[in-house]
């Protein structure tokens, strides 16, 4: 091999280490913000579960609505007036057979 090649390749390498360098200090900075993330939402958590377990909870300190069932008035039956089938569109039928007929001399 001659010196410039393996001067490339030393080079190349020292750029490779640092390149991982880079990439593990970025993994770092994201694993620490990701940790202070969850850090947050799990004392957001904390806080709501000790709101509730103190008795403190905004749902139940909400009062129940009651509502009084009066009787439902007698049913009318309404006469309805007979409804038409739809019908299908030209060209598309439905219970056509498709593909060659069952007699057909017309075989492969």
């Amino acid at each position: 091999m001659n010196s410039d090649r393996v001067e490339e390749i030393s080079a190349l390498r020292a750029q490779k280490r640092l390149d991982r360098q880079a990439e593990a200090a970025a993994r770092e900075a994201k694993l620490a913000d990701e940790a202070s993330s969850h850090a947050a939402n799990m004392a957001r958590i904390a806080k709501k579960m000790a709101r509730i377990e103190a008795g403190n909870n905004a749902v139940a300190e909400a009062p129940a609505v009651v509502e009084a069932v009066a009787e439902a008035p007698a049913v009318v039956e309404a006469v309805k007036a007979p409804v038409a089938e739809p019908k299908a569109a030209p060209g598309n039928s439905t219970g056509k057979a498709r593909g060659r007929p069952k007699g057909s001399k017309n075989r492969r």
